[in-house]
């Protein structure tokens, strides 16, 4: 129950968010412009990242708008024209700005994926030499016996073996 809950919670948060993103391009139609053409690699990278929670998508939508930018604050600084939002359009090195900020999203997210996927590593490597210190010092204070690896008879007890150096006296 709690799960329909948060998805009725989301779907008027996310219509709540379309209906100000609607009002917000109707009185800024020439940035809506600028934004519309500068984020295609973040609509596409939502539409292809296939991850729970999309990670890889925020990264690249953050960086792509980072690249947009300075040219939705051109356009505000001179009127929300709209010929002047088409000017930069047709300017190459809009795009290639705009776009290139999306790919160091997607660099930003190669490289984080591998530095943290490094450090996960070493800390369960960390971790299984934790857990092989401590079972030394389990066998050692407790005996052999607690290593799981001695046979034991139909109830339970330990089968003397005459040529282990781990049998139990019974």
């Amino acid at each position: 129950m709690a799960a329909k809950k948060r998805k009725k919670t989301a779907g008027w948060k996310i219509q709540l968010f379309i209906v100000m993103g609607l009002i917000g391009a109707i009185l800024f139609y020439a940035m809506a412009v600028i934004l519309i053409v500068g984020m295609i690699p973040s609509i596409v990278s939502m539409i292809v990242d296939q991850t729970k929670g999309k990670m890889r998508s925020i990264t690249v939508a953050c960086v792509n708008f980072a690249g947009c930018t300075p040219f939705l604050v051109e356009v505000f600084r001179h009127g929300n024209d709209m010929s002047t939002a088409i000017q930069y359009i047709l300017e190459p090195r809009t795009i290639v700005v705009m776009y290139l900020a999306a790919g160091m999203g997607y660099l930003i997210d190669w490289a984080m994926t591998g530095v943290v996927s490094s450090m996960m590593v070493q800390k369960a490597r960390r971790r299984v030499k934790d857990i092989q210190k401590q079972q030394k010092e389990m066998v050692d204070r407790w005996g052999p016996e607690v290593t799981g690896n001695i046979p034991l008879d139909q109830y339970g007890f330990p089968i003397e073996l005459p040529d282990s150096k781990n049998s139990v006296e019974t």
